[in-house]
């Protein structure tokens, strides 16, 4: 099989308008890339944007499908990290006296009221629709 053979095998799955006008080297590191390439095999950089963009393009797709504003999305998993760190408090202390197991059921208080308040904010946050 010729190089001419295995591009035009190659070329049927270009099909992206992004592909079309892709470049043949990596922007990042200069290394030539394979064609069809999605990401470089030297670097790993996305061929067609930088890696924090296709993550941020990614997430904005996503919560423009929820239909969940930034800010409210933010609020509930701090919620939820605050409630996951709530049940993992204390977990390296053996409390010796009662003294010592209420400062624990404190602190999870404390991380349970701040999940609860972030919740809150996301609720208040939320646009009706």
């Amino acid at each position: 099989m010729n190089a001419n053979a295995t591009v035009t095998e190659s070329s049927q799955y270009l099909t992206s308008p992004q592909r079309e006008s892709a470049s043949t080297s990596c922007k990042k590191c200069g290394t030539d890339l394979k064609l069809g390439a999605e990401f470089c095999h030297v670097c790993g950089r996305w061929v067609f944007g930088s890696n924090v963009s296709r993550l941020w393009k990614g997430a904005r797709e996503g919560l423009a499908q929820t239909q969940i504003e930034l800010p409210v999305l933010i609020c509930m998993m701090t919620a939820a990290v605050f409630a996951v760190i709530s049940l993992f408090v204390g977990i390296r202390i053996d409390p010796k006296t009662i003294g010592e197991w209420q400062v624990i059921q404190y602190w999870r208080i404390e991380w349970l009221l701040g999940a609860i308040v972030m919740l809150l904010f996301g609720v208040l946050l939320r646009k009706a629709h």
